[in-house]
């Protein structure tokens, strides 16, 4: 057993936890016997949870484990772990009674009573005694059931006495009888009518302060319509008889009806009723929620009986397909003789088995039709004293559940990583690969015929939106992320909102925006294209989870990708060349086109141009030709070419090998054609396009290539991907010696060079390495990227850039820290610094700062911190350490320091006085 799956059990189980009916499966018992273990063994690991702050324990006979963060989500905020009985939990809310919606565990609640409930709930709430209503349905839909659960659920809600009445009277009795009706309804005063000895309260004086449900209300003729009418116009009777004034009744009045409303009632008594709820039929409900009433009605009767149910398979089936002409009512009664039956055929005994043997006569007949229908059951169910109803309703739908539990474990691996106890990476690699095998059980896992058609469509939306959005993003995903996406929304497209932390959903999608916003933007395009042309409901954890996907399935960036095609007389030439080469290689590079003999240099051109246009994320193309072709096809389409193309000739099995491992390698066209002239006799032409060149930035070092690529890493991690900006490292003296011959210059847009010494190309603004780590260069990166962005964004990389070219060389000589660590942890320092005191830290400030805490955090871990300030300690130094104290309380806790006061008057120093490093970092 993993860890991870007993407290996801206890996640799940908690959000039905109910403190006046504890269930046996908070136990350790129970636990043991679900995953298999020791008792010994799941105690000792369930009370080291409680110890660290994740479980709560209860210490009653016997003791139950909750989930923590699942119980204050739910029910209230805790200020402990332990408790010595229930009534000491409840004592953590002021003893108030935790309050339950009692339709919560109504079968569709979510579903297609969703709309319903909230109508009866809109027509409770409303002030001064709330709105009348009128229930509409078939005969056997719920509408008697629905108005006793509005009276419980008023009651819980304090919004009538604990004692207020439930008065209900059958209208279809007096329909004959008005006269009848009216005195039953409003009662009479004596000597009203022959009999009349003595005054009596009709049902609505008895209502008085709770509800009356008026059931069958359409058998009342109009007549009898209009006397309703005093009370619903001023909240009135008169008593049969009676012609003084009226009497004040505070009733919550519900109507019920099989019938068409507006055939049946008058419109001056439709008007009336502001509230119409409409109940649907049994047949009109999904599978998934007629299995769950099937289910609870089953354990309705197996607590009733007092004895277990073993339930059939078949028996399930069955019950799921037939068509109940009396809805739920007649499901119920069906339900109730096949437990009779079953009770009565095996008499005593712990538990009743029930099969399709128990059936009465006019489900029996129908057999033969159902024969057919699938079976969402593979074993029997087993209902007992200890089953929870929330859990057995959830328990059957195991593919929610699997999505829910990878969302929860998603979340976790998140906040390993927000905690320091793990790295990004590994927890990336771990997220993805929860999802792979959540994709990979959705799609294998799951054949139920009655999605497929949903699956169909969903699936080729998806394809139709990535294909769409992936020119304009100019990224290219791996295909087979698409069934696996569209499987997925198919499935949880039912689930109901996630009992998940809100607040870390949101910390993860802020987290992800800023670490990939391309992927971000991309994935809320698709979701948001497919809300609208689906009808879908899109959560939080749908994105992550899309990203996080795309992330892992890989996505290739235009600026990294090339692209080649073969062209080749024949019928098979270059489809057999390409099919080798790609073979051999491991990996599809090429796509080929086969043309006739005959065909002329324009066609060729136009299959390239599409096939260009069709694959825009390419940052540049290389065409393997055959024979004369060469010096034709590139006029028809030079003026139209959008990205570097090289046309090479006379291809050949052995040249597409080399050229598709130089492609892999990542070399650029004018590199790899101009070392295969160099080997073979073959003919080349490098078209260069004339408008939207890709943008790039050179970084370049007088020590050579290696500094330039270690520079160009810590550029690429300063710009936001967003921007598309290429960060390209190039040999100094190459630079230097042909200046803007080379052929950079001509695949890129440069905007500018970055670098230890200036190469000299004219037009190109240069940066100094010096000048960008002082932050002295903020005025030219302005000038740089002003035109192509906003000034957050320059603001933004502007700080990144203080961030990665300043810290680093420092902090990983100190071996003992984690480097990325401690930069962010300086961070936030910094972040809460500025934001206590609102003063905007400088540049070259923040530089000496990152490498002095550093060394800092050094000191106080080895316990060598500075205890004595040699410098004045002067008032307006001692004003500024609260909020530094403050703000370094972030590191304090993290590394479990404290800080000596001395030193944070060093501090105050870097801030505000001095930017040299100290003579003790020096020494460091």
């Amino acid at each position: 057993m993993r860890k991870d799956d007993l407290l996801t059990f206890l996640i799940n189980q908690t959000d039905f936890f109910d403190p006046h009916d504890v269930s046996a499966i908070f136990t350790a018992s129970h636990l043991a016997e679900r995953f298999g273990l020791q008792r010994n063994t799941i105690s000792h690991y369930l009370n080291q949870q409680v110890a660290q702050g994740v479980l709560i324990k209860i210490n009653t006979r016997p003791v139950y484990f909750l989930h923590k963060a699942s119980f204050e989500q739910q029910f209230y905020p805790l200020t402990r772990n332990e408790f010595a009985s229930i009534t000491d939990l409840l004592a953590e809310n002021n003893g108030e009674r935790v309050q339950q919606d009692h339709f919560s565990l109504l079968i569709g609640h979510e579903g297609s009573l969703k709309k319903p409930i909230e109508q009866l709930k809109t027509a409770l709430f409303y002030p001064d005694g709330g709105l009348p209503l009128l229930i509409t349905g078939d005969s056997g839909t719920g509408k008697s059931y629905l108005a006793h659960l509005l009276h419980e659920y008023a009651i819980a809600h304090g919004l009538i006495d604990a004692s207020a009445p439930f008065v209900s009277l059958n209208c279809a009795q007096y329909a004959s009888n008005p006269e009848l009706l009216a005195s039953n309804l409003f009662g009479y005063v004596k000597g009203a009518f022959t009999g009349a000895s003595q005054d009596k309260a009709g049902a609505f004086e008895a209502a008085d302060g709770g509800i009356l449900f008026l059931d069958e209300v359409h058998r009342l003729h109009a007549e009898g319509q209009e006397k309703l009418f005093t009370w619903l116009d001023r909240g009135e009777i008169y008593r049969v008889g009676e012609t003084a004034a009226g009497r004040k009744v505070s009733v919550r009045l519900i109507f019920a009806t099989t019938e068409d409303i507006h055939s049946t009632f008058l419109t001056t008594f439709i008007r009336r009723i502001p509230i119409q709820v409409a109940l649907p039929d049994l047949e009109s409900r999904s599978r998934k929620e007629k299995e769950a009433l099937i289910l609870q009605f089953f354990w309705l009767e197996a607590k009733k009986v007092g004895l277990g149910l073993r339930i059939s398979p078949r028996l399930l089936s069955v019950l799921t397909h037939y068509v109940f002409r009396g809805n739920v009512g007649e499901l119920k009664n069906v339900v109730k003789y096949v437990v009779a039956s079953a009770f009565a055929k095996q008499g005593g005994g712990q538990t009743l088995t029930v099969s399709i043997h128990d059936l009465p006569e006019s489900v029996m007949a129908q057999l033969s039709v159902l024969n057919e229908a699938a079976s969402g059951y593979n074993e029997e169910i087993v209902l007992d004293e200890n089953t929870r109803l929330p859990w057995l309703l959830q328990a059957q739908n195991a593919t929610q559940n699997l999505i829910h539990d990878v969302q929860l474990n998603v979340l976790t691996l998140f906040e390993h990583y927000r905690q320091a106890h793990s790295s990004w990476d590994d927890v990336e690699q771990r997220i993805g690969h929860e999802i792979e095998n959540l994709f990979d059980r959705l799609i294998f896992d799951n054949q139920d015929q009655a999605s497929s058609q949903m699956l169909l469509l969903v699936t080729s939306q998806v394809r139709e939106e990535f294909y769409r959005l992936e020119k304009s993003y100019n990224v290219q995903f791996n295909g087979n992320c698409i069934y696996a996406i569209g499987h997925y929304l198919v499935h949880r497209s039912s689930l109901e909102p996630s009992r998940l932390n809100v607040d870390l959903c949101k910390l993860l999608d802020h987290f992800l925006a800023q670490k990939y916003p391309l992927l971000t933007l991309f994935c809320e395009e698709v979701l948001a294209s497919l809300t609208r042309r689906l009808d879908l409901r899109i959560q939080p954890m749908d994105r992550v989870l899309l990203l996080l996907w795309l992330n892992k399935t890989g996505v290739q960036a235009s600026q990294l990708i090339t692209k080649a095609v073969i062209l080749a007389h024949g019928y098979a030439t270059a489809s057999s060349i390409a099919n080798v080469a790609n073979r051999l290689l491991k990996q599809t590079v090429y796509e080929s086109f086969d043309m006739p003999l005959d065909v002329t240099p324009e066609a060729i051109a136009r299959q390239v141009t599409e096939y260009v246009e069709r694959n825009s994320q390419a940052s540049s193309l290389v065409i393997l030709v055959d024979m004369g072709s060469l010096n034709d096809i590139h006029q028809y389409f030079s003026r139209q070419v959008t990205m570097p193309v090289v046309i090479i000739n006379n291809v050949s099995t052995r040249m597409a090998l080399y050229v598709g491992e130089r492609i892999l390698q990542g070399d650029y066209l004018e590199t790899i054609a101009d070392a295969i002239a160099a080997d073979l006799p073959i003919e080349h032409n490098i078209i260069w396009p004339e408008l939207n060149k890709p943008k790039a930035i050179i970084t370049t070092c007088a020590t050579g290539i290696g500094a330039a690529s270690n520079l160009s890493s810590l550029l690429k991690a300063s710009i936001p991907q967003e921007l598309g900006i290429e960060v390209v490292a190039y040999e100094y003296d190459t630079l230097a010696e042909n200046k803007r011959r080379e052929p950079i210059f001509s695949r890129f847009e440069v905007l500018a060079l970055i670098g230890t010494l200036d190469p000299g190309i004219p037009d190109v603004p240069y940066i100094s390495l010096d000048t960008l780590i002082s932050g002295q260069g903020n005025d030219t990166l302005l000038a740089l990227f002003g035109a192509i962005t906003s000034t957050e964004n320059i603001t933004l990389i502007n700080e990144r850039i203080v961030k990665n070219f300043s810290l680093r060389r420092v902090i990983e000589s100190v071996t003992i820290l984690d480097t990325s660590k401690v930069i962010n942890q300086v961070e936030q320092f910094l972040t809460r610094y500025q934001h206590l005191t609102a003063i905007a830290v400088p540049n070259d400030r923040k530089v000496a700062l990152y490498i002095h805490v550093s060394c800092l955090i050094e000191r106080l871990i080895r316990q060598a911190a500075i205890q004595t300030y040699s410098g004045a300690r002067l008032q307006c130094q001692r004003n500024h350490l609260p909020a530094l104290r403050e703000a370094f309380s972030v590191i304090e806790a993290s590394y479990s320091v404290k800080i000596p006061e001395a030193e944070l008057f060093y501090i105050h120093d870097i801030l505000h006085l001095a930017t040299e490093f100290l003579q003790y970092d020096q020494q460091f």
